[in-house]
C-alpha cells in the first residue's frame, strides 16, 4: 500500500531518505559487505550524500530511493528506480540488500514486487527493467519469478567496474496479466 512518501508491504516499509539516514547511507556506499559480490560500492562522500538528501536530488517523480525498513524499523537496505531520459515510459530499478544476515529471506523479492506494482499502477510505466550481473542468480531467479524476461547479456559500467550482466524487462502486458501482482495482501 502506498501512502505519500512510503510503500508499505507485509513486511517492510519503504520510505523516502531523510536526514538522519546520511551515516548509514553514507558508511553503506562504501561498504563491500553491503554491496555483496554482484554490486561495487558508490563510495559517495559526506558533502555530496548531505546535498542529494537535503535537495531533494533522489525524490524526484522520475528517481527515488527508498530506504528499506522491516516493520520494526530496522534498516536493511535500498531500492532505486529511475525513468529512462530517452524513453521516460520504462523505468529501471536497482536493490541492495545491505544487510548480509537480511539477504536470502524474501525482503528484496517483496521489496521489488511492491515497487513493481507502483510503477505501473501509478507512474502508469509501460516497462520496468533491471541489470544483474551475470552471476548474481539469486537475483535472476527473483526476476524470473516476477515476470521479467532475460532480453540480451552485456557489458556495463558499475561505478567505474566493467561487468558483463544480463538486462531483464517486463512489459505492462506482462505485469498486467501476472497472477504475482492480483493476488496480494495489504
Amino acid at each position: 500500500m502506498i501512502f505519500g512518501d512510503k510503500i508499505m508491504t507485509p513486511r517492510l516499509r519503504m520510505r523516502r531518505l531523510v536526514e538522519g539516514d546520511l551515516p548509514l547511507f553514507l558508511a553503506w556506499s562504501h561498504s563491500d559487505t553491503a554491496h555483496g559480490e554482484y554490486l561495487t560500492p558508490e563510495r559517495i562522500d559526506v558533502r555530496d550524500g548531505r546535498e542529494t538528501i537535503a535537495s531533494g536530488a533522489c525524490w524526484q517523480e522520475g528517481n527515488r530511493v527508498f530506504l528499506i525498513e522491516l516493520k520494526d524499523a530496522i534498516p536493511i537496505g535500498t531500492l532505486r528506480y529511475w525513468l529512462r531520459p530517452e524513453r521516460r515510459s520504462c523505468a529501471v530499478m536497482a536493490v541492495k540488500i545491505a544487510d548480509p544476515e537480511q539477504r536470502n529471506k524474501g525482503y528484496g523479492t517483496e521489496a521489488q514486487k511492491y515497487l513493481i506494482i507502483h510503477l505501473f499502477s501509478r507512474l502508469k510505466a509501460r516497462s520496468v527493467e533491471m541489470y544483474t550481473d551475470i552471476n548474481n542468480r539469486p537475483q535472476q531467479r527473483c526476476l524470473t519469478k516476477l515476470g521479467f524476461e532475460l532480453v540480451e547479456t552485456l557489458n556495463y559500467d558499475d561505478h567505474q567496474v566493467k561487468r558483463v550482466g544480463h538486462l531483464f524487462r517486463m512489459d505492462v502486458a506482462h505485469f498486467s496479466n501476472n497472477p504475482v501482482y492480483r493476488y496480494h495482501y495489504e
